[in-house]
């Protein structure tokens, strides 16, 4: 034992069933989960092909930083060639799309709202890296009740919530779940598409600019 282990973390090789789009692994720091008194958290993934994971827009109570950039740490401008769509604002109904194409940092502050997210060409492997600038970093989405009443819901924290198929395990953000949504027709099919969804029904519900 060290007098500082308790500031050293070794990365746990996460696997994954995202699919075909990203390597059956991923890797995580939950400061939560990883250490105690950490106010960051961070997630690291690579995209090999298209994919449109994020779908829904959300926010966090804190700062986001998504990063971008060639997955090859020896040429990561050289190396990137994709076209990624981005939506983001400060109301559901202005939602702002955006078309990276090169190496780039997106800061989202908080409470702004941000996604879909949509890797719509992946000539060469993209790597994604997520910071959060609070250990315990999760996601809120809007919701819509039986009888039409309009409420935001905290998604939870990866780690925090149990796995969908097995209680007695964590989240651990694997994809396994997310191949469920593929089968959903009526769910969006592009980025555009679920941010177009959003803005109109925000103009039905009376809530533009709210």
């Amino acid at each position: 034992m060290s007098k500082y282990d308790h500031l050293i973390y070794v990365f746990e090789k996460q696997y994954t069933q995202w699919g075909d789009f990203m390597p059956p692994y991923q890797a995580y720091f939950r400061g939560h989960d990883c250490m105690p008194d950490s106010s960051f958290y961070a997630s690291y993934r690579c995209y090999m092909k298209e994919a449109f994971v994020d779908r829904e827009a959300n926010f966090h109570s804190e700062e986001e930083y998504l990063c971008f950039i060639g997955y090859d740490m020896t040429d990561p401008w050289g190396s990137f060639d994709a076209e990624i769509e981005f939506w983001i604002g400060e109301t559901l109904d202005k939602l702002e799309q955006h078309i990276i194409t090169e190496p780039t940092i997106v800061r989202i502050p908080p409470f702004y709202w941000h996604c879909p997210l949509e890797f719509k060409r992946v000539s060469k492997p993209v790597y994604l890296q997520v910071l959060g600038t609070r250990g315990r970093f999760g996601p809120y989405f809007q919701r819509i009740d039986e009888a039409g009443k309009v409420y935001i819901q905290y998604a939870g924290i990866g780690a925090q919530r149990p796995c969908r198929y097995d209680k007695t395990k964590p989240c651990t953000v694997c994809g396994r779940c997310f191949k469920e949504k593929l089968l959903d027709k009526d769910s969006p099919q592009t980025a555009t598409e679920a941010a177009l969804r959003h803005i109109e029904t925000q103009k039905k519900l009376g809530l533009a600019g709210k």
